[in-house]
C-alpha cells in the first residue's frame, strides 16, 4: 500500500507542476556517484525539524517560504539545484520558484525524501548514516512503512 501510494503522489506532482522537471531518485543516486559530473546544489526544503531527523548528505536546508533571489544569492548561474521535500509538492513550489528567478538547472526529486529512504538511500543525520525519515504529518504516516518512518512527538496539520 505504502508503495502505491507514493506511485500516485508522484503522479499528483506531474500533474499539478508540469512544467517542473522531475528528476528520479535513481538518476540523481547516479548523478551523485559519478564523479566526471558536477554536483548538484541539494536543497532540502522542509521544516528544521524534519531536516533534523534526516536529510541527504551535502543538503543544504531552506525554509519553503524564503525568497527565490536570496536562496539563488552567490550560487553560479550554472549550478545544478535539485530540490526536495518529503514528498515533492513544497520542493515543486521552491523548483518553479527558483526557474521563475531566472536559474535554469533546476530539479525537484521525483518521490522526492521518502522514496529515497524507502529505496534504502544514503541519509544522515548530521555525521551519522540513518534509516529513518521524518512523516511530516498523518499522510506521511501512511505513505511511509514502519521501518523508514520516524517516530517523532508532533506532526504538522
Amino acid at each position: 500500500m505504502h508503495r502505491c501510494l507514493r506511485a500516485l503522489a508522484r503522479v499528483f506532482m506531474r500533474v499539478v507542476f508540469p512544467s517542473v522537471r522531475q528528476l528520479p531518485t535513481a538518476q540523481l543516486a547516479a548523478w551523485l556517484a559519478d564523479s566526471s559530473q558536477p554536483k548538484p546544489m541539494l536543497l532540502d526544503v522542509r521544516q528544521p525539524e524534519e531536516f533534523a531527523v534526516s536529510h541527504l548528505a551535502g543538503a543544504q536546508r531552506v525554509d519553503f517560504g524564503d525568497d527565490a533571489e536570496a536562496v539563488l544569492a552567490n550560487v553560479p548561474a550554472t549550478q545544478p539545484i535539485v530540490c526536495y521535500c518529503a514528498v515533492g509538492f513544497r520542493s515543486s513550489i521552491m523548483a518553479k520558484r527558483l526557474v521563475r528567478a531566472g536559474h535554469r538547472e533546476v530539479f525537484n526529486l521525483e518521490g522526492a525524501i521518502f522514496d529515497w529512504a524507502c529505496e534504502g538511500r544514503l541519509l544522515v543525520r548530521g555525521e551519522e548514516a540513518v534509516r529513518e525519515v521524518h512523516p511530516f504529518n498523518w499522510l506521511g504516516r501512511l505513505l511511509l512503512p514502519r521501518e523508514v518512518c520516524a517516530r517523532v512527538s508532533s506532526l504538522r496539520h
